[in-house]
């Protein structure tokens, strides 16, 4: 099967990267993980607000934390995601993460997750961190389409990808558990044109 020029060229991008991208706004800075930062993963995602709508439970243990960095590492060893912490540019303390995965090459396609701790909801820093991971994704690897599915309950993450640009696309029933309990996906895209038309 013969392989596009364009799938070659995604996948060439993703491997002459030799480290994480290091990506700043304003007020957010989004960057590779490093072992010392389990202990602010850990009060990520054990945060039981953040992780209301995720499919996973909240973390119930440091090692668990240190267990995700190195997934992330490794994921990114494979260039199969780029899994960025969100820092506070000042401290470089770790608030959140910020992840491109699911690359499709042929289809030049990939999927956007990203968490914030709760206690700095409501500042726009998720929106922030979201928008460079986008514009890094369309220019720098060239994606067409990036996606992003979210819990149809969350409120908060249906308006920060409205903010971008993002369009809902569609409802597919029971397709992951939170916890026990069957949820929903709502699926949003984003096309590189909307990117670039959206008001400034």
């Amino acid at each position: 099967m013969a392989i596009s020029h364009m799938s070659v060229d995604i996948n060439t991008r993703l491997a002459a990267l030799p480290a994480f991208p290091t990506l700043s706004g304003p007020r957010v800075r989004l960057r590779g993980p490093r072992p010392e930062d389990a202990d602010d993963v850990f009060a990520l995602f054990s945060d039981a607000a953040v992780m209301r709508y995720w499919s996973s439970a909240p973390m119930q243990a440091l090692e668990q934390a240190q267990g995700k960095i190195e997934e992330m590492l490794d994921a990114f060893d494979r260039r199969e995601m780029l899994n960025w912490l969100i820092a506070d540019p000042r401290d470089g303390r770790v608030i959140g993460s910020c992840t491109l995965f699911r690359f499709d090459a042929r289809h030049r396609r990939a999927e956007i997750g990203y968490a914030l701790r709760s206690e700095l909801w409501g500042r726009g820093l998720a929106s922030e961190a979201v928008a460079l991971a986008l514009d890094w994704g369309f220019r720098d690897l060239a994606l067409h389409r990036i996606e992003a599915d979210i819990d149809p309950r969350n409120e908060a993450s249906r308006n920060l990808l409205g903010r971008l640009g993002f369009r809902p696309e569609g409802v597919l029933r029971e397709r992951f558990f939170v916890g026990d309990e069957p949820t929903d996906s709502e699926l949003h895209g984003l096309l590189v044109q909307d990117w670039r038309d959206r008001p400034r």
